[in-house]
């Protein structure tokens, strides 16, 4: 179930911008998507909404999503062959007027296979959030500041990148590559090849079923470390962590795995199987509970 996203904003500056295959510009269609599970709101303002939606050809090549400052991606499966954005816009003003001009004015664009946001009327409080309904072999790069990414149930290849922003990876598979600064990254499910990072900030693994199918390398710096994992999870998991770090491991496995503590660092091995999935934190605790 798609968490809402609720932004709580100031004073906030977004574009948009979507990529067609053809140099010229491709209709912008405003028909809208649901956007009922974004929530923004602008500090004591009346906040005005409006939806607009593109579709973007599968073959127009990797999908580059940037929305500026505050702005946030959602991407999640679809069920066409091609990419189904929608832009849920929001401004905030002292009239309700003034607010639905303001993100009456916003507009999508799409040029070759990049996706931007304008603002031709320069509104100082609005904001944009993509949801993206992408085809099985999706090819995505999505990059915020100051806003979330989520990807949820989609397959193919991501680069996510977020600066003071967090990155969700609900049951994603294919190979993903995560970057958060100053901001969380958490990751459930079980197959996939993952490269997963954070600079100050932590990292959650929930690791479901008992075999992860593909590898998964997360490492947190300056941040905590927490795995969810149960007692009969076959795949190999390496946790590992600085010599300081406090260590809270709640489930039994954690007393049958091997251990390795030295004044170096401090490593323990979960499961029977090769090792696929390797955990770590620079200066951060490590906390390992059942699920």
């Amino acid at each position: 179930m798609n968490a809402p996203i609720v932004a709580v904003l100031g004073t906030v500056t977004v574009a948009l911008a979507l990529p067609p295959i053809t140099q010229s510009r491709r209709p912008v269609h405003l028909e809208g998507a649901d956007c009922s599970q974004v929530n923004m709101t602008f500090g004591d303002f009346e906040v005005a909404r409006s939806e607009q939606r593109v579709t973007v050809p599968l073959a127009a090549g990797v999908l580059d999503v940037r929305p500026e400052a505050n702005g946030g991606i959602r991407i999640q499966r679809g069920t066409g062959r091609d990419y189904a954005i929608t832009a849920c816009i929001a401004a905030g003003a002292a009239t309700m007027g003034e607010a639905q001009q303001a993100a009456d004015a916003v507009r999508i664009t799409v040029e070759g296979s990049r996706v931007r946001v304008e603002n031709p009327a320069r509104a100082q409080s609005w904001n944009v959030q993509f949801v993206i309904e992408a085809p099985d072999d999706a090819r995505i790069t999505a990059e915020t500041s100051n806003g979330p990414i989520g990807i949820e149930g989609a397959s193919g290849q991501f680069n996510a990148r977020a600066s003071n922003g967090p990155i969700g990876l609900d049951d994603v598979s294919g190979d993903v590559t995560a970057r958060a600064a100053n901001g969380p990254i958490s990751v459930e499910g079980s197959r996939g090849n993952f490269d997963v990072e954070t600079n100050n900030g932590p990292i959650s693994v929930t690791l479901q079923g008992t075999r992860w199918d593909g590898r998964l390398d997360a490492r947190a710096h300056n941040g905590p470390l927490n795995l969810r994992v149960s007692d009969q999870y076959q795949s190999g998991v390496e946790i590992s962590s600085s010599d300081h770090s406090p260590w809270s491991c709640r489930i039994a496995a954690c007393r049958q795995g091997n251990r390795d503590w030295d004044d170096h660092s401090r490593t323990l091995r979960l499961g029977t199987d090769p090792i696929v999935v390797r955990i770590s934190t620079v200066n951060g605790p490590v906390t390992v509970q059942g699920r």
